[in-house]
């Protein structure tokens, strides 16, 4: 019985430090409040965590960073394999099904990596991936176009990814059942993969105008 309250205890705290983190971020958070949304003691922290990047580590498993990346990774393999990323939505795609469902299942999770987590030991995590799309998409523009992807046009993909994670986050931490969630990001991704595709679309090659020659 002692070693069942014991787990309980440690199991409350972990999930108030994941409503705390998302509601104030790493820098935000008090271990003094996380406690008290336990309904423990500032001792029991201690007897369970050392310190705060400890109990991080408990709420947000850095496994999960991991996990985060590949999905993602397959997702934008998928999208590039298809040619046209508009027919990337999650019912037509295994892959962003498969990420979906991680999202759903660590919604939490994924806005303190990807939101929440300045400061942080997780602080790399949400740059790395913002890096790793725009890799991505520049790629398959490489592939598909006869010459190296302009400056400019990589510097535009760096803030549409930068905006997709904002808007992970915010699809995340705005709503709760899965069905919220997937409506939310079913509109979010049929604007974004349109827009994409308009952007990373091979330039068509367009036949000279002919002129009429005078009579």
């Amino acid at each position: 019985m002692a070693q069942r309250l014991k787990e309980d205890v440690r199991a409350r705290l972990v999930d108030a430090a994941r409503s705390e983190f998302v509601r104030k971020g790493w820098r935000g958070a008090r271990l003094v409040d996380i406690a008290a949304a336990a309904g423990a003691s500032i001792g029991n922290v201690y007897r369970y965590f050392p310190d705060k990047e400890a109990l991080l580590r408990a709420a947000v498993p850095p496994e999960l960073a991991g996990e985060l990346v590949r999905l993602l990774r397959a997702r934008v393999r998928a999208l590039g394999a298809m040619g046209d990323w508009r027919l990337g939505d999650a019912t037509g795609s295994e892959r962003a099904a498969a990420l979906l469902a991680f999202w759903i299942a660590h919604r939490r999770e994924v806005v303190v990596l990807l939101g929440r987590a300045e400061g942080s030991p997780l602080a790399h995590v949400r740059p790395l991936v913002a890096a790793e799309l725009t890799r991505a998409a520049a790629r398959y523009l490489r592939d598909h176009s006869e010459r190296p992807v302009p400056r400019e046009t990589r510097f535009v993909l760096e803030r549409i990814f930068e905006g997709t994670l904002g808007m992970i986050v915010d699809v995340l931490a705005a709503h709760e059942t899965p069905e919220e969630i997937s409506a939310a990001f079913g509109a979010f991704w049929r604007f974004q993969l349109a827009g994409l595709q308009a952007l990373l679309a091979p330039a068509r090659r367009r036949a000279a105008p002919r002129v009429a020659r005078a009579p």
